[in-house]
């Protein structure tokens, strides 16, 4: 055993290349890298490239046998920085943040498109150790990288919608509908802005379930959620409640707005025929927010107006009664009165 590492320490004496080998094969290993490497000094001036370097340059527009030694790197940085490369302004403070000392080492990702192919690339620079005002400039592809980085963040942003949208009609959800109403109380009361609620219910669902099948209810309530999505401001949101239950949560609309609304959609399902099922109907409860009032509150009266629909017919719109405590039923009525004439004309 003795001997046998003292014959291997022996060959790898004799292996063991000249100093004088070392600068070839120092230069040959530098060549051996896909990594662009540049050395430059402190004034960005460029003493050394490596054949990636070089290639890529020819890659990309740089002619053929182009001198990259003596070019200045820095200055580069800075021409393309003043004619507003954002990419290039940034290279240019961070590789001068590493020139006067102010930071250990500076990196930089940043997109270098081909016409045929998206490219990333990690720019970094950094002082050489034991080597007094030389700097070593590396950009190392991570094309693979960003594009595993893309490929999560679109899935993450199709988990995220998911998670706010009912399956069936793709429309917001509950969890999406509880968080907006939330958001729009705190608005509107912060703001003083009005805010109106119209929840609607599709008349004698069951029956169609019943009749025709579930699969023909569930295109029912598409449609429905078509029309909807269809007559809405781009402000609104629109969502399904649960069931055949709908939520239009309308910013900026008050009483009179939002029942002119629920009428023009009343009137719209009314005279739409559905698949399989033929003439369909809809009830239409509103309410407007008052101050004070939190999301629970202000479902309950549109709730209430939606069963005070159903009850008095169907196909139809009421209003929330209590619009403000009004001293007696008779100033309540007479006010509901005026704000469905109002919705009439």
């Amino acid at each position: 055993m003795k001997r046998d590492l003292q014959v291997s320490h022996h060959q790898s004496r004799t292996d063991k290349p000249a100093a004088s080998d070392f600068p070839g094969l120092l230069q040959a290993a530098m060549d051996s890298l896909d990594s662009q490497i540049a050395l430059i000094d402190g004034a960005g001036v460029i003493h050394y490239v490596n054949k990636s370097w070089c290639d890529f340059g020819n890659e990309n527009g740089m002619p053929s046998g182009y001198t990259w030694i003596g070019s200045n790197y820095l200055a580069v940085c800075r021409a393309a920085g003043n004619r507003g490369d954002c990419d290039g302004r940034q290279v240019y403070a961070g590789i001068k943040s590493v020139l006067e000392s102010d930071a250990p080492c500076f990196q930089y990702e940043y997109p270098c498109h081909s016409p045929n192919e998206q490219r990333w690339f990690m720019m970094r620079i950094a002082p050489v150790l034991e080597a007094e005002n030389r700097y070593i400039i590396s950009h190392n592809v991570i094309t693979g990288r960003k594009l595993a980085e893309q490929r999560i963040e679109r899935l993450n942003e199709k988990l995220s919608l998911l998670a706010v949208t009912d399956k069936l009609t793709g429309l917001a959800n509950r969890m999406k509908l509880d968080d907006a109403l939330e958001s729009e109380i705190t608005r509107a009361h912060r703001y003083r802005k009005k805010l109106s609620l119209v929840l609607l219910d599709v008349d004698h669902f069951k029956e169609v379930n019943d009749k025709f099948g579930h699969s023909a209810g569930d295109a029912v309530l598409v449609r429905i959620a078509e029309i909807l999505r269809a007559n809405v401001r781009a402000t609104d949101v629109v969502g399904r409640w649960g069931g055949e239950e709908f939520l239009l949560i309308l910013p900026e609309c008050d009483v009179v707005a939002a029942s002119r609304m629920a009428e023009k959609l009343r009137l719209i399902v009314e005279r739409h025929s559905f698949v399989f099922v033929g003439k369909r109907t809809c009830s239409f409860g509103v309410a407007t927010y008052q101050s004070g009032q939190d999301c629970t509150a202000l479902l309950c009266l549109a709730d209430s107006a939606l069963y005070r629909a159903k009850n008095s017919g169907r196909n139809r719109v009421e209003i929330a009664a209590d619009i403000k405590p009004y001293a007696n039923t008779s100033d309540r009525t007479n006010k509901l009165a005026s704000l469905n004439q109002a919705v009439k004309q």
